[in-house]
């Protein structure tokens, strides 16, 4: 297999069969000991080198340089069962996954429309216009369809992922220094207000108090 998936703690048996059976064409290794992976590596061939973890960090004791390869390494972070989606997503455009099952084989296997659900989101993410009604009717279901089989899939609420979303933008933004009612229509919000209460709900602090504290210095050009 040329995909290799490091999982930074052990799973729980369903969280494990779950991951299990949507990457079925791949290595899956739940390990708290970084000194096992790196052997592992180190004994075996893989073209791809996925860590994995469903916290904000890796492990203090993962110390990725110690890996020294030449393979491309990808690194997620508080991942969650959508993420695990939008990854499989992305392996299986680039080929390095197996075409999924036959229809009926796996019930843990999305849609084909959510897929294109998915890409519509992403490229309108940032459109004040974006709504359930209006991804439900660009691939052809009904509002109430889309909403049941968005939630059963991914365990999250399509205005909550879309909030989410647009707040992770936000806080890169932030991070950048970009003025706090920029980034409000930047991310797609038509009121500041509105916007500051999402925020503040999800971050745990208001958008400009955020931007004080994490804006980086940017180097003057003039």
């Amino acid at each position: 297999m040329d995909v290799l998936l490091v999982i930074s703690h052990m799973l729980k048996e369903d969280e494990y069969r779950r991951v299990q059976r949507m990457f079925t064409n791949m290595v899956i290794m739940p390990q708290h000991d970084f000194t096992a992976v790196v052997e592992h590596i180190r004994s075996n061939k893989y073209k791809f080198i996925v860590l994995l973890s469903f916290e904000d960090t890796l492990p203090q004791s993962w110390k990725v340089d110690d890996l020294k390869l030449d393979n491309p390494i990808m690194i997620l972070l508080k991942v969650s069962k959508l993420d695990l989606f939008l990854f499989y997503s992305f392996l299986d455009s680039v080929g390095l996954l197996s075409k999924p099952a036959a229809a009926g084989s796996d019930n843990s296997q999305p849609p084909p429309l959510l897929y294109k659900s998915i890409e519509y989101i992403e490229e309108n993410i940032c459109e004040n216009d974006l709504c359930l009604e209006t991804v439900a009717a660009n691939i052809f279901v009904s509002r109430c369809h889309y909403s049941r089989m968005f939630k059963e899939h991914f365990g999250i609420g399509f205005k909550e992922y879309i909030m989410n979303k647009r707040v992770q933008k936000a806080k890169v933004m932030l991070q950048e220094g970009v003025p706090v009612t920029d980034v409000c229509y930047a991310v797609g919000y038509g009121d500041l207000t509105h916007f500051g209460r999402v925020f503040k709900r999800l971050v745990g602090e208001k958008p400009s108090d955020y931007r004080k504290k994490n804006a980086r210095m940017v180097p003057n050009m003039a």
